[in-house]
C-alpha cells in the first residue's frame, strides 16, 4: 500500500504542476479503488495531502507575481465557509451517494473541458486559414 500511495502522490504532483489541478481527484480515486479506503476518508486525506502542494504553488506564484492579493481575502472567506458546508454535507450523506456525486462532478467537468477545448481547436483552425 505504501508503494501505491507514493506512486499516486507522484502522479498527482505531476498532474498538479502540468495541468494546474489540485490532484485531489487522483488521490481520492486511487485511495478508493486501489487502497480500499472509504470515499469520505479518502477525501479527507486528499485535503490534508494537498497542503504541501498548495504551499509550494503559492510560493512559486508569489515569486512570479501571479497572485491578486486584493481578491484573496474574499476568496478565502468563501473557501472557508464553503469547506465547512461541504464537510458537513459529506459527513451527513451516505458514502455511496458521496461517491456518486464525486464521480458525476468529474464526469461533467471532463465533458465540459473536452467540449470547450474542441471548440477552441475548431476556432483556431478557422482563424489560421
Amino acid at each position: 500500500m505504501i508503494a501505491i500511495a507514493i506512486f499516486t502522490g507522484m502522479v498527482s504532483g505531476v498532474l498538479s504542476g502540468l495541468l494546474g489541478i489540485g490532484g485531489g481527484a487522483v488521490l481520492v480515486a486511487s485511495a478508493v479503488l486501489f487502497m480500499g479506503i472509504g470515499q469520505l476518508t479518502a477525501q479527507a486525506a486528499a485535503l490534508v495531502a494537498m497542503l504541501p502542494t498548495a504551499m509550494v504553488g503559492v510560493a512559486k506564484h508569489h515569486r512570479n507575481k501571479m497572485i491578486n492579493y486584493k481578491v484573496v481575502p474574499y476568496v478565502a472567506v468563501g473557501l472557508v465557509f464553503g469547506g465547512m458546508v461541504g464537510a458537513f454535507v459529506a459527513n451527513s450523506i451516505s458514502e455511496v451517494l458521496l461517491r456518486r456525486i464525486f464521480s458525476a462532478f468529474f464526469a461533467i467537468m471532463g465533458v465540459q473541458m473536452f467540449w470547450s477545448s474542441y471548440k477552441q481547436g475548431k476556432q483556431a483552425k478557422i482563424a489560421n486559414r
